[in-house]
């Protein structure tokens, strides 16, 4: 039930069965989630620095049980992303859910003016009660400038910018393993997930790219609600040609920053 997203809280009570030895009644008592929200807030990230996003959230889009969201981040070095998407939970009435994200991103990273735009569509499948496998298809478009003709631009990205704009088209498929208590502030429990994406549809790129993430929560705390985790992941990427492209290739985000070293300090060599 918490696994819908619909709801903050779900308590569940046996009631009597009346002398009834072949039944078991169930009272179940749910403490439902708006339906929409508005919200701003302020992050940080290693490679951004300071940044803010206000959001709109809508979980009954259209009246249809339809999940939308709609965002915009600023931020340090001329950050501006913009997302939107669309979610039914219950495509055809199914437990198969299904929608599509559309993102435009603009950085400006060092000496380099990046404008990166993409649409998707995904589906996700329950095969168990914790065993789920993921179908997406992304197309994206990426263009590299030089801020000014002026600053002296590293010879590997001048090929870039020399380029223009970069296209690609790929799909992927997941499976997960999920065992979490909460989906949103899990407690205990277990995330696997297993991915393969494959680009070469036409455009620049073209490769075979197989991950794998884990992440294990465990309750340390009950009174004082601690949670301790570990987590791990692991990637190969495979080009179908000689070449692959810079922006395609592995590398250390902001969100699994490694202490210990330099933001892109670290990488494949």
């Amino acid at each position: 039930i918490m696994a819908t997203g619909y709801f903050s809280e779900v308590n569940i009570s046996q009631l009597p069965a009346n002398d009834v030895s072949d039944y078991v009644i169930l009272r179940v008592s749910v403490k439902q989630l708006s339906a929409g929200s508005v919200g701003i807030a302020t992050n940080y990230e290693v490679d951004k620095g300071m940044g803010v996003e206000g959001h709109i959230d809508d979980n009954n889009f259209f009246g249809q049980g339809y999940r939308a969201r709609l965002a915009a981040g600023f931020g340090r070095h001329a950050v501006q992303n913009y997302t939107f998407s669309v979610e039914d939970p219950y495509f055809l009435g199914s437990p198969i859910s299904a929608g599509f994200d559309l993102q435009k991103t603009h950085l400006e990273d060092g000496s380099l003016d990046i404008n990166d735009e993409s649409a998707a569509v995904r589906m996700i499948v329950p095969i168990t009660e914790s065993i789920s496998t993921s179908f997406k298809y992304d197309l994206r478009f990426l263009q590299y400038g030089a801020i000014s003709e002026k600053e002296k631009i590293p010879s590997i990205y001048t090929t870039l910018i020399e380029h223009g704009k970069f296209s690609s088209h790929s799909i992927s498929q997941s499976i997960i393993y999920n065992t979490l208590d909460n989906p949103i502030v899990p407690r205990k429990g277990m995330l696997i997930s297993s991915s393969y994406d494959y680009a070469g549809f036409g455009g620049d790129s073209q490769y075979h790219r197989i991950g794998s993430r884990a992440s294990y929560f465990y309750l340390l705390s009950d009174d004082s609600d601690i949670v301790g985790s570990l987590r791990f992941g692991y990637g190969c990427v495979i080009p179908s040609n000689k070449n692959l492209q810079l922006f395609d290739q592995f590398s250390v985000s902001s969100n699994y920053y490694l202490r210990g070293f330099a933001y892109k300090g670290i990488g494949p060599r």
